[in-house]
């Protein structure tokens, strides 16, 4: 996700000191927050901090840019949206695939068997509005140490009159090309073993827990959980204290569990040799509200804030002079130092483009600058606004309710005037989770009735901010009806509502621009400038037509 880089007053009550006449250290940095890296720069004329939507590896004394790319195999009454990770060399530009969504490329070929008559799509064509099939796939990098990538997957697959299906798991990559890598591959045979085995017991210890409680809920968890089972290749590597550690993840199957994952406690792993470089870069020292790294002769710290979605950095140096950086998203990660040793020219004007080449991905550039603070008798210092931006996922709200008698009208129709009430609340909630503030809507764009909902059926709204401009919001929202006796999911209504932020005055507010990071969101962005478009000019058509005669 795109970051706002902003410039950060230091909080009252600190117990490091600041200096009129003391001028930052000369340091050089890359710090990984959130999907983004920053890029800090600090010397006598100030603290130069810039982010971008890039994520690096380093290994083998080299950087490499891991990337997210949709792999679009839809026809023209299916969607079929998968992903790909590639990793780009940043001096040679070299990219290599590791890892191919064969999830979705054995739903293509299932969906190319069955349906003979239907046909690819061309890369400018859109597949009809409510496909026969939907089946796309989600992939989030997690962590990285060396050359090894953890992640997370989600895929869903929608058949029109059929069942949902739905699947989470995550794993690890070897970057080098190698695809996943198990345990074993990476710890040793021995080691391997011995960690599934902690893992399955792990399993049945968490499974033992549930059957045993006397909660109330215990039957309907029990019910639930048996649809879990410990997979070995489900799993993240992560670090405890500087050390690695292996976390399974047991994935979830059938009507209860799809999609759904139980998360085993981390499972700590002797040190193996590749350790020392993979963990190069790690905090020294983690808390529950700030990170840090010593390096020679200054520390980096990243506070957490009380939203916990970002962090303060700062930069301290050994007579605990302190200096604001940047805020940031939040989980703060790992730092790559630049400065002693330093790297290369070479290396530094290749970082230089990937970072600009990432900044296009939303033709958003954003830096931010800080001269050495003049700390007033507040002990503030001078900030830089910066406008943030959030990817749509951030946002994006689903919330489903039964459909009762006192919904519907003498025939058993749920009335209009329901569903477009729970629709407005249901944009309202992804507005307002994009914009962090109050929201007010200010138009409904049309509305049709494609299909009459019942008294019983189960209704599900699905909102996700597809544009926002300066102030105001367009929220997509898709309502489906499912008959839960049978499972038949019906498309039933789609309207997109147009929200302004507002102040505790009423007066608009600047929002978060929005990131799509997935087709079907870069073509709902498209679709809302147009519609944007089109609302413009109809107003700019009313306000010139005359008035009425008097």
């Amino acid at each position: 996700m795109y970051a706002a880089v902003a410039v950060v007053p230091m909080t009252a009550g600190t117990t490091a000191c600041r200096s009129r006449s003391t001028a930052s250290p000369n340091v050089e940095f890359l710090v990984t927050a959130g999907d983004s890296t920053f890029w800090v720069r600090s010397g006598p004329l100030g603290i130069h901090a810039r982010g971008s939507p890039i994520q690096l590896a380093r290994y083998g004394g080299r950087f490499y840019e891991v990337y997210i790319a949709d792999d679009d195999r839809s026809y023209a009454d299916a969607e079929i949206i998968g992903q790909q990770v590639w990793r780009r060399d940043i001096i040679t530009g070299d990219s290599v695939l590791v890892f191919r969504d064969t999830t979705i490329e054995g739903i293509e070929a299932w969906y190319a068997r069955t349906h003979p008559d239907d046909r690819p799509l061309d890369s400018d064509e859109d597949e009809q509005d409510d496909p026969r099939v939907s089946a796309t796939s989600e992939l989030d990098v997690m962590d990285q140490f060396g050359p090894y990538v953890s992640y997370e997957y989600r895929a869903d697959l929608t058949v029109r009159g059929g069942d949902d299906w739905h699947v989470s798991r995550r794993g690890v990559l070897d970057l080098r090309g190698a695809g996943d890598v198990s345990v074993s591959a990476l710890f040793g045979d021995h080691a391997g073993r011995e960690l599934v085995n902690k893992g399955r017991s792990l399993f049945s210890q968490a499974l033992d827990s549930v059957l045993a409680s006397r909660d109330a809920r215990a039957k309907e968890a029990a019910g639930a959980i048996g649809d879990f089972a410990f997979d070995s290749g489900s799993y993240t590597l992560v670090h405890l204290h500087g050390a690695p550690a292996v976390e399974f993840v047991s994935p979830g199957h059938g009507t209860l569990g799809g999609g759904l994952t139980l998360s085993l406690p981390p499972i700590a792993v002797s040190v193996p040799a590749w350790w020392s470089e993979a963990s190069a870069g790690l905090p020294d020292s983690t808390d529950s509200v700030s990170v840090r790294w010593k390096h020679h002769n200054y520390a980096v710290v990243a506070h957490l804030m009380a939203n916990g979605d970002s962090a303060r950095v700062e930069l301290v140096d050994s007579a605990r002079h302190v200096w604001a950086v940047a805020q940031v998203p939040a989980p703060v990660r790992r730092i790559f130092w630049l400065d002693q040793p330093g790297i290369d020219s070479t290396t530094k004007r290749a970082l230089a483009h990937a970072f600009d080449e990432a900044a296009l991905y939303s033709d958003e550039a954003r830096t931010a600058m800080t001269v050495p603070p003049v700390p007033s008798d507040e002990g503030s210092a001078a900030h830089l606004p910066s406008r943030a931006a959030r990817p749509v996922r951030a946002s994006q709200h689903e919330t489903s309710e039964i459909m009762m008698p006192q919904h519907a009208n003498v025939l058993g129709h749920v009335f209009g005037g329901v569903i477009l009430s729970m629709m407005d609340r249901t944009a309202a909630v992804a507005a307002i989770r994009h914009a962090r503030g109050n929201c007010v809507t200010v138009s409904v764009d049309r509305v049709d009735f494609r299909e009459p909902i019942h008294v019983g059926d189960l209704v599900i709204m699905k909102a996700s901010v597809n544009y926002a401009g300066r102030t105001s919001m367009e929220v997509g929202v898709r309502v489906e009806a499912e008959n839960m006796i049978t499972g038949v999911r019906r498309h039933t209504n789609s309207c997109y509502v147009t929200f302004v932020a507002i102040d505790r005055n009423g007066r608009p507010i600047e929002v978060p621009h929005v990131i799509p990071g997935t087709e079907i969101e870069r073509r709902r962005f498209a679709a809302a400038i147009e519609r944007r478009r089109r609302r413009l000019e109809e107003r700019a058509a009313e306000d010139a037509e005359p008035g009425p005669a008097t």
